[in-house]
Parts: C-alpha cells; sequence; structure tokens
C-alpha cells in the first residue's frame, strides 16, 4: 500500500510538471487575451493563496488600477501573481511583510510584489527565471514558478525586474501595456 501511494505522489508531480512544461512552450492567440481589470486578478490570486500564508505574514494591498482593464490572459496572469505570492510566502516562513501595489500610467500598468523575506544573492538573481532552476530543498519546488511568470510577461509584452538584498527582502517590478498590438 506505501509503495502504491509513493507512485500515485510521484505520477501527480509529473503530471504537473509536465502541464507547467506545457504552459511555458504555450503561445497566446489574440483569441486568449480579453480585458481585465488587473486588481480583481490580484486579489483572485490572494483568495487563493491564502491557505499557504503563513500564520505571521501580513499583506499589505495598495490597488490603484480597479477601473483600468487591460488585454490579458487570465489564466496566465493569475498563475504569474499566484506563482510569485506563494514565492514570497515561502520566503518569510517566519513571519514579515507582503505588499503589493498597482499603479499605472498612460501606456502602462504597474505592479509590485515585495516580501520581506530571505532575499537572494546577485548570483541567484541571475538564474531565478531559468527553468527548473531552484533554491528550494527538494520536495518543495520544481524551479518552473518564475520560469512561468517570465513567460506570461514576455507573452503579454511586458517587462519585469527584480531587486533583491540578503535578509532584507525581494522586490518583483512586472509592467504590462495597456494596450496589446498584434498579438
Amino acid at each position: 500500500a506505501d509503495n502504491l501511494i509513493e507512485i500515485f505522489n510521484a505520477s501527480e508531480k509529473a503530471k504537473e510538471i509536465i502541464s507547467r512544461l506545457s504552459d511555458l512552450s504555450r503561445k497566446n492567440s489574440p483569441n486568449t487575451f480579453r480585458t481585465a481589470s488587473l486588481d480583481v486578478l490580484i486579489q483572485k490570486a490572494l483568495t487563493i493563496a491564502t491557505p499557504a500564508k503563513p500564520k505571521e505574514v501580513e499583506v499589505r494591498l495598495n490597488l490603484n488600477c480597479w477601473d483600468i482593464r487591460i488585454p490579458v490572459n487570465e489564466i496566465q496572469i493569475c498563475q504569474m501573481l499566484l506563482n510569485l505570492i506563494l514565492n514570497a510566502f515561502h520566503a518569510m516562513d517566519d513571519g514579515g511583510t507582503l505588499s503589493v501595489r498597482t499603479s499605472f500610467d498612460e501606456e502602462h500598468v504597474h505592479i509590485s510584489i515585495s516580501d520581506t523575506g530571505c532575499g537572494m544573492t546577485a548570483e541567484v538573481q541571475r538564474k531565478i527565471f531559468e527553468p527548473f532552476f531552484t533554491t528550494k530543498e527538494t520536495g518543495r519546488g520544481t524551479g518552473l514558478g518564475l520560469a512561468i511568470v517570465a513567460q506570461a510577461v514576455e507573452d503579454h509584452r511586458g517587462r519585469i525586474l527584480v531587486s533583491s538584498k540578503v535578509g532584507e527582502g525581494t522586490t518583483f517590478h512586472i509592467r504590462l501595456p495597456r494596450i496589446v498590438n498584434n498579438l
């Protein structure tokens, strides 16, 4: 019975990895893009992530794009947000603050997701968007989360930057265009 449970768990993990690889290779078509409020999608992602939030983590929101609708693949953007939020939670196992902020200008919406967790070295920062790169112990991560984030930003013709200091935390800055042509 124990062997069957282990086989089942391994097959579930393989299924998840294949699904994430498929997401990485899938390109968007114009039909998959709909206009949506980024702030609503952030709320959805936070709701999904809530069970994984460590008790001592405080979530601070400063959402300013409720009335701004942009063309997005909702599933892809929710996955992107969820991956960033869950990574922040994992970086703050002992507590801290997750801050999510949105803003906009005439051409772009901006998302800032910050944590007060363990932070990253410069060497780790250079590799974080590579598929299968992970700093998590075996069984806690596949190394695909941030690769999927980078792919989602690229598919939306956006830009992502990361700033981090060991012991102080990490901030991901994402800029997405308010109008996307020729997808």
